[in-house]
C-alpha cells in the first residue's frame, strides 16, 4: 500500500484555512461580444473587428458544427501580431482561448471544407481586469507550493458547475496552446480569463483544468475541489472521469517547456496521484465515454499510463508535439518524488 501524503490534512485545511491575510475581492472581468458576420470580408477571407473596450484574451464560439481551421491576429501599440491557429476546444461550441495581451482589433480567418465559416463565429474578447501578483504556498503535508482561487481572483459567483466526485486513477497533461510571449505577473490574469471563458462563455460553470502552470513554474488551482478531494474535470471530454487534468500555460508545438514547467508539472502530479495511492509509473484502466473527438468509441477499455496526454484519447495536437515529448521526464521526475517521500 503508497503512503497517501497529505491527502485527509489537504480535506481538513480546505474547510479550515482562512484567504491569504490582505486577500481582496475578485477582479472585475469583462467580456465583449463581437458577431463576425457584421464585419466585411475582403478578398483574402479575412473579417476585422475593433472592440470598444481593450482586451487581453479572445476566443470564438459558434452554433452547429463549427470550423475546421481558425486563424486571428491582433493589433496592439506595436502593430499586427503573427497569425495563431487555434483547434476547437468543442467542436459544437467553441475554440481555445487565445492570451493575446492589450489589444482593442483582430483579424480572423476561418474555414470547414476550404469554404469561408467566418460569419458563423461570435469573437468573445475578455478583460482579466487589473489584481495582484500572487504567491504560491503549500497547504498540505507533501503538497506544492500552490495559488489558490482566491488568490488568483476567482469570481466564485460564476461557479455554477455542481462538483462530482470521482475516483482519480491517471493524470491528463495539456497546454493552454495559446502564446508563450506572457510575463509571469500576467500569469494570474491569463488564469482568470481561462476561467471566465470555460465558465461562462462555453458554459462550463467552471475552469476545465484541476491545475494550471507557468512557464515560470507556478501552480494554479483550477477546478473547484480539484486538490482537496477527486471531483470530475472539463478538460478531456470522453475521459474526464477518473482523470485529474494539468495544463501547462502556452503553446508547446514547436517550443518544448521551460525546466520549470516540466518540474512543477512533475511534482503536482506526483503528490496527487499518490494522494490517491497510484504509482506515476503505473498503467490505468479507463472507460471511455461519449465524445465528439475522442479517439475510442464510448464504452472501449482503454489502459494508459497514469500520466498522459490529451492527444492519447482526444483528436487534438495537445499537449504540442514538444510538450507531448516531455512526458516520459514528467513520469520519470514524478516517479523519483514519490519514492524519495516513501518512509
Amino acid at each position: 500500500m503508497r503512503l497517501r501524503l497529505g491527502f485527509p490534512i489537504a480535506l481538513l485545511l480546505a474547510a479550515t484555512v482562512p484567504p491569504t491575510a490582505g486577500a481582496t475581492s475578485a477582479p472585475e472581468t469583462t467580456s465583449t461580444h463581437i458577431a463576425l458576420r457584421d464585419a466585411p470580408l475582403n478578398r483574402s477571407a479575412t473579417r476585422e473587428v475593433h472592440a470598444d473596450t481593450p482586451f487581453d484574451l479572445v476566443g470564438f464560439t459558434w452554433r452547429g458544427v463549427g470550423p475546421e481551421r481558425i486563424e486571428v491576429r491582433t493589433r496592439s501599440t506595436a502593430g499586427w501580431g503573427q497569425w495563431t491557429s487555434l483547434e476547437p476546444i468543442d467542436s459544437t461550441s467553441g475554440s481555445e482561448p487565445l492570451w493575446t495581451g492589450p489589444a482593442s482589433d483582430a483579424q480572423v480567418r476561418a474555414t470547414r471544407g476550404g469554404a469561408d465559416v467566418t460569419g458563423e463565429l461570435e469573437l468573445v474578447a475578455i478583460n482579466p481586469g487589473a489584481g495582484p501578483t500572487p504567491e504560491p504556498r503549500s497547504r498540505a503535508a507533501g503538497q506544492p507550493p500552490i495559488v489558490s482561487r482566491a488568490e488568483w481572483g476567482a469570481d466564485e459567483n460564476l461557479m455554477t458547475w455542481p462538483p462530482e466526485p470521482t475516483e482519480t486513477k491517471a493524470v491528463t497533461v495539456h497546454h493552454t496552446a495559446e502564446t508563450n510571449d506572457y510575463t509571469c505577473d500576467q500569469s494570474a490574469g491569463i488564469v482568470r480569463a481561462i476561467y471566465h471563458y470555460h465558465a461562462v462563455e462555453l458554459k462550463w460553470g467552471d475552469i476545465g483544468y484541476h491545475a494550471l502552470v507557468d512557464k515560470c513554474g507556478t501552480v494554479f488551482e483550477g477546478r473547484a475541489g480539484g486538490l482537496a478531494g477527486d471531483v470530475i474535470g472539463g478538460h478531456a471530454r470522453g475521459f474526464n472521469r477518473n482523470t485529474f487534468g494539468v495544463a501547462m500555460m502556452g503553446n508547446y508545438d514547436r517550443v518544448a517547456p521551460p525546466g520549470k514547467t516540466i518540474e512543477a508539472v512533475a511534482k503536482i502530479s506526483a503528490w496527487k496521484l499518490d494522494a490517491a495511492d497510484v504509482p506515476a509509473d503505473g498503467r490505468a484502466l479507463l472507460i471511455a465515454e461519449p465524445a465528439n473527438n475522442a479517439n475510442f468509441p464510448p464504452g472501449t477499455e482503454v489502459r494508459l499510463p497514469t500520466i498522459f496526454g490529451h492527444r492519447d484519447v482526444s483528436k487534438t495536437a495537445c499537449p504540442g508535439q514538444q510538450g507531448y515529448d516531455q512526458l516520459s521526464t514528467i513520469r520519470s521526475r514524478a516517479t523519483t518524488l514519490q519514492r524519495d517521500q516513501q518512509p
